[in-house]
């Protein structure tokens, strides 16, 4: 075994996948999805503007969180 390269000590290089070289694998098809995903958006709109409604319920939701973070 002393031998070998560093390349075949890994256990991918005797067995099946190993979880660590699987999770890469995954890893890099989800960058390269959102990579893909994102090709097309706009990055220079303005965030869309908000109803009154709309602002009364996000300031209610702030308020919720506020007082569920101080309990």
């Amino acid at each position: 075994m002393a031998t070998e390269t560093a390349e075949t000590d890994h256990i991918c290089a005797r067995h099946a996948i190993c979880f660590r070289c699987f999770k890469a694998g995954v890893e890099q098809t989800r960058r390269r999805r959102e990579a893909w995903a994102q090709r097309s958006l706009p990055f220079e709109t303005l965030a869309p503007s908000l109803t009154p409604r709309e602002l009364a319920h996000r300031r209610q939701m702030l308020a919720h969180l506020q007082a569920a973070a101080e309990c």
